[in-house]
């Protein structure tokens, strides 16, 4: 009887993780190389198939920025791109993932209205927003209604 190594070549093996990895989420380029590198595979079948993803959109730094920040709205610019660097985004992607998004200062600001209108107080929402991750300029707009 043969074994499972001789029945599905190590390489095959390996694509058919690395496929169901990139059909879970979207991931960058820096995720799927280390989620590459911990199979322990050689490095010029690691190249191959990260080049085989990107080729086929499998893989797409600027899409899962310009999603990444689409989906953290309540989070500061300042925290949405050190997130993004985190997983390998280029500054680049990240900028324009950024513009494409609503202004920091408007969402700022419904984000303070709201916890205003839930009663919490001024000097707590400068302390939440500034947790998120908002800039100077953006909490200081969101706190001048009051």
């Amino acid at each position: 009887m043969k074994s499972w190594e001789e029945l599905i070549p190590p390489e095959d093996s390996a694509r058919e993780k690395f496929s169901a990895f990139l059909m879970k989420k979207p991931c960058t380029r820096k995720q799927a190389y280390e989620y590459l590198s911990r199979m322990k595979i050689p490095n010029e079948q690691i190249s191959r198939m990260m080049n085989e993803a990107e080729d086929s959109g499998m893989i797409d730094d600027s899409a899962y920025a310009r999603l990444f920040a689409d989906g953290h709205l309540s989070w500061g610019n300042a925290k949405i791109s050190y997130e993004l660097a985190m997983r390998g985004v280029s500054r680049e992607n990240i900028r324009l993932a950024l513009d494409e998004i609503d202004d920091e200062a408007e969402r700022a600001c419904e984000i303070a209205e709201g916890w205003r209108k839930s009663g919490i107080e001024g000097r707590k929402i400068r302390t939440r927003l500034i947790s998120r991750g908002f800039t100077g300029r953006a909490i200081d707009e969101a706190l001048k209604e009051e």
